[in-house]
């Protein structure tokens, strides 16, 4: 659903972007580098202080938000670059979970395992027949889980509203999990596998 702001947000994105184009930033290096900031953030969380975790765990989406942009100025998009973006995106979202199970531990595992899921349900279905990216079910997409997930890291790690911000996660990747598996059905059952 967030997802639609991509386009609108580009001239942003290309904003920010060029700085890093004019040093010669490898767009993988800017993939790479959410790893270190979103462990940060998550351990700093993990130890309460959720100030200097949204700070690191903006830095992170951050990465997210200029690496492809920046792949593209440089005319380096590659194949590869976009398979390590999606697996370094699943560290961010997993990390940044974990700094909340000392919290609510139940919330924060249903979440990793959802958020997981959802994400897994379309890229299995890549090993079973050739498939794209256009039309899935768009409830619990990596911008909404983001999202949500910051707004839990913003008000803290002992928060009553971050708990809420989680369970609303937890819900929102079940329906779009449930979405992408009756999708995936779907495209099986028309392709007649």
């Amino acid at each position: 659903m967030i997802s639609q702001l991509r386009e609108p947000t580009r001239p942003l994105r290309v904003a920010l972007a060029r700085p890093l184009v004019a040093l010669g930033v490898h767009p993988n290096w800017i993939t790479l580098a959410a790893i270190p900031l979103s462990t940060a953030a998550a351990w700093v969380l993990y130890q309460g202080n959720g100030r200097w975790a949204l700070l690191l765990a903006l830095l992170a989406a951050a990465m997210d938000f200029l690496d492809g942009e920046v792949a593209r100025l440089q005319n380096r998009t590659t194949a590869f670059g976009n398979y390590l973006e999606a697996l370094v995106d699943r560290w961010v979202d997993g990390i940044l979970l974990v700094g909340f199970i000392p919290f609510y531990p139940l919330a924060a595992g249903l979440a990793i395992i959802l958020s997981s899921l959802v994400s897994y349900a379309k890229a299995r279905l890549g090993l079973v027949m050739a498939i794209d990216n256009s039309d899935w079910p768009g409830w619990g997409d990596r911008s909404d889980r983001l999202i949500l997930l910051l707004g839990a890291v913003a008000f803290g790690p002992a928060s009553s509203w971050s708990r809420a911000l989680l369970w609303i996660l937890v819900l929102v990747s079940l329906v779009g999990c449930v979405q992408r598996v009756q999708h995936a059905r779907r495209q099986i059952e028309q392709a007649g596998l």
